[in-house]
């Protein structure tokens, strides 16, 4: 079996000032994926204003040479993180859409 530092994902959620209630859905997810697979899992809370390149930087430091497996949750149909998405699969990631809102988020609202 490998070490759980072998293995790893995150999970990016979009993130709101001042409100922390869109956090708890993802961070459950992170330890219900920590507690039953091999998988070491963290949330990254993505706000309007992000820096993609210093997000990238952060996530390439964090996987170091594990394949990069990313979902995302609460997009609330922004853009810029389905865009996101879509470059880190360019790139080789594993991406995954999910949340409460994924059929709508992938629909277009």
């Amino acid at each position: 079996m490998q070490k759980r530092s072998d293995k790893k994902m995150v999970i990016v959620t979009s993130f709101f000032k001042d409100e922390t209630y869109g956090l708890l859905g993802p961070q459950m997810a992170a330890t219900i994926i920590q507690d039953h697979t091999p998988y070491e899992c963290i949330v990254i809370a993505v706000p309007r204003d992000y820096d993609q390149i210093a997000l990238k930087k952060k996530l390439t430091e964090y996987f170091r040479t594990a394949r990069l497996l990313i979902g995302f949750s609460s997009l609330s149909g922004r853009q810029d993180l389905f865009d996101l998405a879509g470059e880190l699969k360019a790139e080789g990631a594993v991406t995954i859409l999910a949340g409460p809102q994924a059929a709508v988020d992938f629909a277009g609202e």
